[in-house]
């Protein structure tokens, strides 16, 4: 949807000048489908977005802020920034010595297509074949109970 100035291009569906975060669907679509994307990963992927700087073209959260933030211990952020970089969704960037090092992380295009995703990371294909089952079965009970609709002509 272009951007004009008699209807401008809204992300939510309601009313809100203050911040907020946007991610490309298929985070929620196809990374969702690995074993090691748990509900954390997204919380860290969306704050790392949150946290990105434009004109850096980084973002560098620590490890510390991103817990107290998001109510996460230090370990499982480092569990999750090890999944987000492992799934090639971000590049992580140690900076500075073993003293004082700190991390700045860049972000991946991602992937888009299932078949892509499965070719890269086969240990998905049990997730995708799951959702296609109960994609399966949500499709057969719909078409039951519109066979099972029965209109009376009066």
């Amino acid at each position: 949807m272009k951007q004009t100035k008699e209807q401008p291009q809204k992300a939510l569906p309601y009313e809100w000048d203050g911040g907020w975060v946007g991610m490309q669907n298929e985070v929620l679509t196809i990374y969702t489908l690995h074993p090691d994307f748990k509900g954390n990963t997204l919380m860290v992927y969306a704050y790392l977005l949150k946290n990105f700087n434009r004109e850096k073209g980084r973002s560098y959260p620590s490890y510390a802020n991103m817990s107290r933030t998001l109510g996460i211990h230090e370990d499982t952020i480092e569990t999750c920034i090890r999944t987000l970089s492992k799934l090639g969704m971000i590049t992580v960037h140690a900076i500075g010595g073993p003293r004082r090092k700190r991390h700045e992380y860049t972000f991946k295009p991602l992937i888009t297509t299932e078949a892509t995703f499965i070719d890269r990371f086969p240990e998905a294909m049990p997730a995708l074949e799951k959702r296609r089952a109960a994609e399966r079965e949500a499709e057969e009970k719909r078409r039951q109970a519109e066979a099972e609709v029965i209109i009376e002509w009066d």
